[in-house]
């Protein structure tokens, strides 16, 4: 019990430590968190067949999806998204094609639980520090924008 005490007294004089530094006040305690976020297509072509589908196998067409740009290395071609899915009222975090998102756009985010995943992402952490913290995150979203359209041109 005594190391537990100890713990909780080491972790609270810490976050009084973050508290004190006046850089760090109004960023890390704000009510929303900006996330880009994006819409399942209506209808995809699947298969060798090209068979016409609607919406994906886990999310219905139109659905909003909130989205982690953090596969930089493959061209962004797949994007981790959080959304609701088909049928359920939980959450799920999965990677998906982003030839099936589209109309990216950047919005604010109330959700605690959605907040919780933006804000320990790694894209979102770096960008809320910087002063200009949407115009990076309309950068990004005008290049997935083009890059959706890239993909389904070639697919067609």
């Amino acid at each position: 019990m005594n190391i537990l005490n100890k713990i909780s007294k080491w972790i609270k004089s810490d976050s009084q430590k973050d508290t004190d530094n006046k850089e760090l006040i109004g960023i890390d305690n704000r009510e929303f968190e900006w996330c880009i976020v994006g819409n399942i297509v209506d209808k995809h072509s699947y298969g060798m067949e090209k068979e016409i589908r609607r919406g994906t196998k886990q999310f219905r067409p139109g659905a909003k999806v909130y989205c982690m740009p953090e596969f930089g290395g493959v061209a962004h071609e797949e994007i981790r998204v959080i959304g609701k899915p088909r049928k359920q009222s939980r959450l799920i975090n999965i990677i998906m094609k982003s030839n099936k998102i589209k109309n990216f756009r950047v919005q604010k985010v109330y959700n605690p639980k959605i907040q919780f995943d933006v804000g320990s992402h790694i894209y979102y952490w770096k960008n809320r520090r910087s002063e200009n913290e949407i115009e990076n995150l309309n950068e990004m979203v005008k290049y997935l924008n083009t890059l959706t359209e890239e993909i389904n041109k070639k697919s067609i």
